[in-house]
């Protein structure tokens, strides 16, 4: 039996209002738009998510709410992920439930583009942009996952989404 193929959405949370607790700051008026870009976006993507991992603060709850909505995704509120480091990141991934072949983890900078860079054997970007995703691909199990041993396959950010149309 070969090994089974799994993706992984690492997504910024979107742009989120200023002031206030920072734990409670909701999404400001272009994370929300940005939101309805990237929900249609990702509802025509393959490797649909079936997992959705999200920090607790609220501008992360918002955003995965968008991601959880274009697939019908579980979504998971674990407050470990706020304001994670890379390798938080990586041991919530690695608890994914074994039936499900695609997830996504939505958290926060820097630890989402330090483990973006660190899952792939090659750096894949200087700064994850909110609401920003890089979907990755690795064969085995959710717990054999490590930094380094997964793909990048594509990188894509809302600015170049609504110029898709």
């Amino acid at each position: 039996m070969g090994l089974t193929t799994r993706h992984i959405r690492l997504i910024r949370h979107g742009k989120s209002a200023a002031g206030g607790a920072d734990r409670a700051r909701p999404l400001n008026d272009r994370g929300r738009a940005d939101g309805a870009a990237m929900q249609q976006w990702l509802s025509r993507q393959p490797h649909a998510v079936s997992w959705v991992w999200s920090s607790d603060a609220e501008r992360a709850h918002s955003t995965a709410e968008f991601v959880a909505a274009a697939t019908g995704a579980r979504l998971i509120l674990e407050p470990a992920l706020y304001l994670a480091d890379a390798e938080t990141l990586l041991s919530c991934l690695r608890q994914t439930p074994p039936q499900v072949t695609s997830t996504a983890l939505v958290a926060h900078n820097p630890g989402m583009t330090y483990c973006a860079n660190l899952l792939s054997p090659a750096p894949v970007t200087d700064n994850l942009v909110t609401f920003g995703t890089a979907l990755f691909e690795f064969q085995g199990d959710w717990p054999d996952l490590n930094f380094g041993n997964a793909e990048l396959i594509s990188l894509d950010v809302p600015r170049q989404i609504r110029g898709r149309g």
